[in-house]
């Protein structure tokens, strides 16, 4: 019912109640006609209290639908990021504007620079801000037009091109989840038999057993309607929350602006410690602080190299998806060194690198690369030579704590030479469910 009809019904009835209420009962009214009059008079009023709810339930539905068409909206229901469709990338928020915007960050700066600039007399030692989704030690000053007085404006516009261009990465193809614990506990699948298999309708209620009939593994007794068992082995692992964090130093004056501040966490931190996460994911070595990477997990498979790195890729491609040699899953992704990316970007018609002709990937071309039907993911901190192909969701990355920023002039000789330490770290856990799904392939 719409709000007109409601209030339409509102006004009737309240007005009838009105009119009831100033009506003379003494005159020539009998009793069974003043009881009447009362019992309507009650309904009445029981429907208006109804009416009335029924009206400020609508009045908050449409501010929550006028809200809903709000910018605002999609980040509530996003927590930030750009919605991903199943071919494009994670495209994290902006943590910078969520931190310097943010109110506990407004507090804090209001209290240690309430005339805009930190004086030399505040002392700095800063709560965490947290920052979702975020690093060269070279200072960063207000006063050098080569640092970060390339940024200082006295009226900040706003506009802002980042160094680092938004790419897949390695944390996109992964499933990403979170842990309230610093140690993980996740099943690993070791191995598998599937014996998945029709079955004939049952033909007689004996015992199998009793029978004669063998029921197991890959055993179907067509007679009796036995279910074939298949067989698995799971591996319990536990792994312990590491740590990624990198400082830089950085003025008080630098910090007070809210430009030189972007410059800081966007460009240097945020970058490299995403770099060194993915670094992590693919080759750390699992020693402690180390994550293990997907090429330092036992049992992932392996590829020799063949003729080029196309056909390498589809090779490796094949032992994952080939149930007898790998999981039985599709890739959906290869991790790439620069260089071997360049090599298969430079693929000419015929084979070659070298020769004339037309280049068999289009480079002029927006859509997400892809070879094999995998998307490509090109990371510098790989080994030469070597890539990683596979199904990038049997692989978890759990964050602890996602990246957060603190504040310190505490650090060395900082207070006294007016410096701020701006620290940023990420911490979490890195898991792979099926070492079967990734193949550690040789390119070259």
């Amino acid at each position: 019912m719409s709000v007109s009809v409601l209030a339409k019904e509102f006004e009737r009835l309240a007005e009838r109640n009105a009119q009831l209420l100033h009506t003379d009962e003494g005159e020539g009214k009998s009793l069974e006609d003043s009881k009447a009059r009362s019992d309507e008079f009650e309904t009445n009023l029981d429907r208006l209290k109804e009416l009335k709810s029924l009206l400020v339930k609508e009045q908050e539905f449409g501010e929550l639908q006028k809200w809903a068409a709000t910018p605002e909206r999609r980040a509530a229901v996003t927590d930030g990021r750009d919605v991903k469709t199943a071919d494009e990338p994670v495209r994290p928020r902006n943590l910078t504007d969520e931190l310097i915007n943010g109110e506990q960050f407004k507090a804090w700066l209001a209290q240690v620079a309430p005339t805009g600039v930190i004086s030399e007399n505040a002392a700095l030692a800063s709560p965490q801000f947290g920052v979702k989704g975020l690093a060269a030690k070279t200072l960063i000053t207000g006063a050098d037009a080569g640092s970060g007085g390339a940024f200082v404006q006295r009226d900040y516009t706003g506009i802002y091109v980042p160094y680092v261009q938004p790419q897949l990465t390695v944390r996109d193809l992964v499933i990403n989840a979170t842990t309230g614990s610093d140690i993980v506990e996740y099943v690993r699948a070791v191995a598998h038999a599937n014996a998945a298999a029709p079955v004939a309708e049952a033909t007689t209620a004996a015992d199998p057993a009793i029978s004669g009939a063998t029921p197991g593994p890959y055993t179907v007794d067509p007679a009796s309607g036995v279910k074939p068992e298949g067989a698995f082995t799971w591996l319990k692992v536990t792994a312990g929350v590491e740590t990624i964090a990198e400082g830089v130093p950085a003025t008080r004056r630098a910090v007070s602006d809210a430009g030189q501040l972007r410059s800081i966490l966007e460009d240097q931190l945020r970058y490299d410690l995403a770099q060194t996460l993915n670094s992590q994911m693919i080759s750390g070595s699992g020693s402690s602080p180390n994550l293990r990477g997907i090429r330092n997990t036992s049992g992932i498979l392996t590829q020799a190299f063949s003729n080029n790195v196309i056909e390498t890729l589809r090779k490796a491609k094949t032992k994952v998806a080939d149930p007898t040699t790998g999981s039985g899953r599709i890739p959906n992704g290869a991790v790439l060194t620069p260089t071997a990316l360049e090599t298969l970007d430079l693929f000419r018609v015929g084979g070659s690198t070298t020769s004339d002709g037309p280049f068999l990937i289009n480079p002029f071309g927006d859509a997400p690369r892809t070879l094999w039907g995998m998307r490509l993911v090109e990371e510098p901190g790989m080994t030469t030579s070597k890539a990683v192909v596979g199904y990038f969701r049997d692989a978890v990355l759990w964050d602890r704590e996602q990246e957060t920023v603190q504040f310190f002039d505490q650090h060395k000789d900082f207070a006294a030479r007016n410096l701020v330490y701006v620290l940023a770290e990420w911490r979490g856990v890195f898991g792979v469910l099926q070492p079967k799904s990734f193949v550690d392939a040789t390119t070259a």
